[in-house]
C-alpha cells in the first residue's frame, strides 16, 4: 500500500504541474530585452509555466546579451537553476541557486532570496532525500516572505513543510503545517487551489496516528472543496476512507472505497497498469475476506502468502511502468530537441531566401523606374524633333500661300514631313514602348473605360508615371492648366469623383 502511494505522489505530482502550466509564453524580442528577461521571471514566478521558462532561456542563449546589472543576472541565475531542477540535475541546479542568492543579497531582493531558499528545500528533498535541511531552507523562505507580506509564496513553502513532515513520517507536524497552510489561503482570499489537497494530508497525518475520527472528519472537509472531476485527489481521499475502514474491518464499506479509488486511477491515467492492478488486487483480497468471514473455510497461512506474492508482482509491475514512462519521456525530449534543431534551421534559412527576394524586388523596380525614365525620354525627344519639324512644315505652308510661284516639289516635300509627324504613327510607336513595361495596361484601361480617346490614354501614361502636371505640360508643349483640365475630363469618363485619386485606379490595372 505505501509502495503504491509513494508512486502515486511522484505520477501524480508531475501530472498536477503540468495541467497548472499556463500558455503565457509570449514571443521575445531583442528590444528591451532586460524588461522582457524580467516581466518573463515574474510571469514564471506567478504561473511556473515550464514553456516559458524555456522560452525565455532560450532567448537569452541565442541572443547573447551581455548583462552587467546584478539585479537581473540573478533572476537568470535563478531560471537556469530551476531548468536543471526540472531535468532532476540537483547538484548543477543548486550551483545556479547560489550564484543567484549571492547576487539577490547584494541586491537586496528578499522575494528572490525566499524564493531561492524554497526551491534549494526542493533540491535538497528531492536529490539528497535530506529531509532536515530542506525544512531549514523552506522555514528560511517563510521568512524572507514574511517580510515582505508576500502571502502566495508563504502557502507554497508550507505546503512544501507539510510534504517534507510527511516524507519524515513526522505525521502530527506534517498537520500543524497543514493547518498554518489552510490559515494563510483563508487570509489571502483569492486563491483556492490545494485546500482539498491539505485536508486530505491531515485526514491522512491522523490515521496514521490512529485517530480515526479525526480523519474522517477532515476526509469529508477534503470532499467538500475538491472538484467532482479532480480524480487525482478523491482518489487520495477514497483511498484514506478504505484504509480507516478496513482497520475497522468494515470490509463492505472499504470495498466500496477501493472501488472508487480504482474508477479515480482508470480517469487519472488508463496507463498506469501497475496502479490498478493493485487496486483489482486489494479488490480481491477484501472480497475474500468477506467470503472469509461468511463461511469460516479459508486457511490464514495459505492467504498471507497469496498476499506477499502478490505485493511483489505488483512491485514490479509498478516499477516497470516507471521504468518504461522514463525511458519515453526521454525519448520525446530528444524527439522535441531534434525538432527545435530543425525548426531553427528553417527559420535560418526562410530568412535568407526571404532577404534575396526582397533584393530581387528592389532590382526588378529600380529596372523598371531606369525603363520608364528611358521612355519618356525617348518621347520627350520626339516631341522635340515633331516639334522642330511641325514649325518646318508652317513656314512651308506660309511660304507656299503668300507665293504662287512657289515650286509643287516643295509642297510634295510639306506633306511628307507632315506625314512623318503622323500622330498615330507616333502613338503606335509609344504604345509598344510604354506596353514593354507595363504589359496590357491599355487593353485593361479601354476595358475599364472604352471611351477615352488617344490624348487621354496618353494623359493615363503621365499619370500612372507619377508625372506632376507641370513636368507633363513641358514634355508635351501645353499649358499645366490645359493639363489639368484633362485630367479632370478623364476622371469624369472613368466615373470617379472630385475628391478621388486617379493614380490609386491606375495603379491596379
Amino acid at each position: 500500500m505505501k509502495i503504491s502511494t509513494a508512486f502515486m505522489y511522484c505520477f501524480f505530482g508531475f501530472c498536477s504541474f503540468f495541467l497548472n502550466a499556463q500558455s503565457s509564453d509570449k514571443q521575445l524580442k531583442p528590444n528591451n530585452y532586460k524588461e522582457q528577461i524580467v516581466h518573463s521571471y515574474y510571469l514564471f514566478q506567478k504561473y511556473e509555466n515550464e514553456r516559458l521558462l524555456d522560452s525565455v532561456l532560450r532567448f537569452i542563449k541565442l541572443n547573447e546579451f551581455v548583462i552587467k546589472e546584478d539585479s537581473i543576472n540573478s533572476k537568470i541565475y535563478y531560471l537556469k537553476g530551476v531548468s536543471n531542477l526540472y531535468l532532476k540535475r540537483y547538484e548543477k541546479a543548486d550551483a545556479y541557486f547560489l550564484k543567484s542568492f549571492d547576487l539577490a543579497k547584494k541586491t537586496n531582493d528578499i522575494l528572490l532570496k525566499g524564493t531561492i531558499y524554497n526551491s534549494r528545500g526542493v533540491c535538497v528533498s528531492m536529490g539528497k532525500k535530506n529531509y532536515i535541511k530542506a525544512e531549514e531552507f523552506y522555514k528560511k523562505a517563510i521568512n524572507n516572505y514574511v517580510k515582505i507580506n508576500e502571502l502566495p509564496q508563504q502557502i507554497d513553502s508550507y505546503y512544501n513543510l507539510t510534504l517534507n513532515e510527511r516524507k519524515r513520517k513526522n505525521w502530527g507536524k506534517s498537520s500543524e503545517y497543514a493547518i498554518t497552510c489552510l490559515k494563510l489561503i483563508d487570509e489571502d482570499k483569492e486563491r483556492v487551489a490545494g485546500i482539498s489537497r491539505l485536508y486530505y494530508f491531515i485526514a491522512d497525518n491522523s490515521f496514521e496516528l490512529n485517530k480515526n475520527e479525526e480523519a474522517i472528519q477532515n476526509l469529508q472537509k477534503a470532499e467538500k472543496y475538491a472538484a467532482p472531476d479532480d480524480s487525482y485527489v478523491n482518489g487520495f481521499i477514497n483511498e484514506t476512507y478504505a484504509k480507516i475502514y478496513e482497520s475497522k474491518k468494515e470490509y463492505t464499506l472499504a470495498l466500496d472505497r477501493y472501488k472508487k479509488v480504482n474508477k479515480n486511477l482508470r480517469q487519472t491515467n488508463e496507463k498506469n497498469e501497475g496502479k490498478l492492478s493493485k487496486s483489482f488486487i486489494e479488490e480481491l483480497d477484501l472480497e475474500s475476506k468477506l467470503k472469509s468471514e461468511k463461511e469460516a473455510i479459508i486457511n490464514t497461512q495459505n492467504k498471507q502468502l497469496l498476499v506477499s506474492v502478490l505485493i511483489i508482482v505488483t512491485f514490479l509491475l509498478l516499477t516497470l511502468v516507471l521504468y518504461w514512462l522514463i525511458k519515453k519521456n526521454k525519448k520525446k525530449n530528444n524527439r522535441i530537441k531534434q525538432l527545435n534543431s530543425d525548426l531553427q534551421s528553417l527559420i535560418l534559412n526562410l530568412k535568407n531566401k526571404n532577404q534575396d527576394l526582397v533584393d530581387k524586388k528592389q532590382e526588378i523596380e529600380n529596372l523598371l523606374k531606369l525603363n520608364e525614365q528611358a521612355t519618356f525620354s525617348r518621347v520627350l525627344k520626339i516631341n522635340t524633333y515633331n516639334d522642330a519639324i511641325r514649325k518646318i512644315t508652317d513656314d512651308i505652308e506660309i511660304y507656299t500661300e503668300n507665293n504662287s510661284s512657289a515650286s509643287s516639289y516643295l509642297i510634295t516635300v510639306n506633306k511628307k514631313l507632315l506625314a512623318l509627324i503622323s500622330e498615330e504613327e507616333l502613338w503606335q510607336d509609344f504604345k509598344i514602348q510604354f506596353e514593354k513595361i507595363r504589359p496590357d495596361f491599355f487593353n485593361k484601361l479601354k476595358e475599364h473605360t472604352p471611351s477615352l480617346s488617344i490624348n487621354d490614354l496618353k494623359h493615363c501614361t503621365y499619370i500612372i508615371s507619377n508625372l506632376k502636371s507641370k513636368e507633363v505640360a513641358q514634355l508635351i508643349n501645353v499649358s499645366p492648366r490645359s493639363v489639368e483640365t484633362t485630367r479632370y475630363r478623364i476622371k469624369k469618363k472613368m466615373g470617379l469623383d472630385k475628391e478621388d485619386n486617379i493614380y490609386d485606379l491606375l495603379s491596379v490595372l
